[in-house]
């Protein structure tokens, strides 16, 4: 069974058409009701029903990990146990730097503002015999929404990807346990859409939205990369 820890929800426009996080990823990965669990976090201690999980994701959230004070709670205990484990974990934006600070690394704000839109990712030589990533090409398209990012990296990680910036796009933090800045949950609607609901916050910071929406290209690397991590998680039982 995989379990989806929900972090957050899309804003609500975006969900009354496409529905949420939950959903783009269960849809993806083609998980029935039997194959997954959703539980969401609250305030972080009130643990996941007690099943026998062979994949962990952790959702997107509109919130920070800078504002939130987790490693004592006993979700974040209960992650590391399961990491730790060897059960596969996928961090996902907000899940990506959760995994981060939780393993002994930080995270702060893009020193270049909001990342949003369809963005280049460029894997590393760690990623080419990694078993999550390694069969993506070199360079790939990706959608990206997030205003953090990784500052400082775990002891004992590896990244796995970055962008034209610098920002790290992809780390394994364990065996069984990757992070991912970016949305593999995303398809090109929901990216334009994003810009859409987002066009005067973005104005207002001189960004040109105009031109992200012109750029933003329908690809499917994210699907393959949920698909091959149902595999692994599948392979572990």
């Amino acid at each position: 069974m995989i379990l989806i820890l929900k972090t957050g929800s899309a804003p609500a426009t975006i969900n009354a058409v496409y529905g949420d996080f939950e959903n783009w990823i269960t849809a993806i990965m083609q998980l029935n009701e039997a194959e997954c669990c959703i539980h969401s976090v609250g305030n972080y201690d009130t643990l996941p029903p007690n099943q026998d999980y062979s994949g962990i994701i952790i959702t997107g959230s509109p919130l920070m990990v800078t504002d939130l004070d987790l490693k004592e709670s006993k979700i974040c205990k209960w992650l590391l146990d399961m990491q730790r484990n060897g059960t596969a974990i996928l961090g996902i934006c907000f899940g990506h730097q959760l995994l981060c600070v939780l393993n002994g690394g930080s995270v702060g704000n893009n020193i270049s503002g909001i990342k949003i839109g369809s963005a280049k990712t460029y894997l590393t030589k760690f990623a080419k015999h990694d078993k999550l990533l390694g069969a993506l090409p070199s360079v790939f398209e990706v959608y990206k929404s997030h205003r953090q990012s990784l500052l400082q990296l775990p002891l004992s990680s590896e990244i796995l990807a970055m962008d034209d910036c610098g920002i790290i796009d992809a780390v394994k933090f364990g065996i069984n346990s990757w992070g991912l800045q970016f949305h593999p949950e995303f398809n090109g609607s929901i990216t334009r859409f994003y810009l859409q609901e987002k066009y005067n916050t973005l104005s207002a910071e001189g960004i040109d939205v105009q031109d992200l929406l012109k750029n933003v290209v329908d690809v499917d690397y994210g699907e393959i990369i949920l698909k091959r991590f149902k595999e692994i998680a599948m392979s572990n039982r």
